[in-house]
């Protein structure tokens, strides 16, 4: 049987938005994993995505990224959007600026390098190895090689997740402050609650391949969805108050 991939990728206007998804579909052989799903992310929009393992989260984060085929629909789309996994990735025979560098086609690329080191912390740090670094220290530079791109779509799947729940928090702020500086649209995908309320501008859950509830964070930054409430659109009871 032969399968048909859609055209992934149009590649957006200065002044549109980060990421437009049409009618995307996605299967694995006769299972459909994502069915025309709809998604529009702005420049500087940070967008968090929750629900159950298995219902398409990564599976439309990898789609964005160019890094899986699709069955059909259209993705408006940067070409290199820049992606932070859950696990760092860093070449341990590589240095850190260069590991930073990766893919940059630069001359001035090392001290793009330790600018994007500098933002994160790390730029006393440019020559030092990766076996050397702390988790919350290898996030970090994971964060810095995806920022030297200067992406335009941020996709970052669970990076904070094997985290301690003091680094995690650092890390949030981090992000936060990175993406109010560079402002790209940022997707990402987690399954912890209280992350998705403390960083996202919109919150969006998924159920059987497509986007069932939306909320908008208060214009003014206070958290205007409970923990509570949240767990219930993830079909969580909760008995607490909050």
């Amino acid at each position: 049987m032969n399968v048909h991939v859609a055209p992934r990728y149009a590649a957006p206007s200065e002044s549109g938005p980060a990421v437009i998804v049409s009618n995307l579909v996605r299967r694995y052989g006769s299972r459909v994993v994502i069915e025309k799903l709809n998604l529009r992310i702005e420049r500087g929009e940070f967008v968090a995505l929750l629900g159950e393992s298995g219902c398409g989260k990564t599976t439309l984060l990898r789609a964005l990224a160019g890094l899986d085929p699709v069955q059909g629909g259209r993705i408006v789309a940067p070409r290199r959007p820049a992606v932070v996994f859950q696990e760092h990735r860093l070449l341990p025979w590589d240095n850190l600026w260069r590991n930073v560098a990766l893919g940059l086609q630069a001359q001035d690329a090392r001290e793009r390098a330790a600018e994007a080191l500098t933002e994160v912390g790390l730029g006393d740090r440019l020559d030092d190895w990766p076996r050397n670094l702390s988790g919350g220290q290898a996030q970090r530079v994971a964060l810095a090689r995806a920022l030297v791109q200067q992406p335009e779509l941020l996709l970052l799947d669970e990076p904070f997740a094997a985290l301690d729940a003091l680094t995690r928090i650092r890390m949030h702020e981090l992000v936060r402050e990175l993406v109010t500086n560079h402002q790209p649209g940022v997707l990402l995908v987690t399954h912890d609650v209280d992350e998705a309320i403390a960083l996202a501008d919109r919150i969006l859950v998924m159920r059987d391949g497509a986007i069932a509830f939306e909320h908008r964070a208060a214009r003014d930054g206070s958290a205007s969805i409970s923990r509570a409430e949240l767990l219930g659109e993830l079909g969580v009871i909760s008995h607490s108050p909050n």
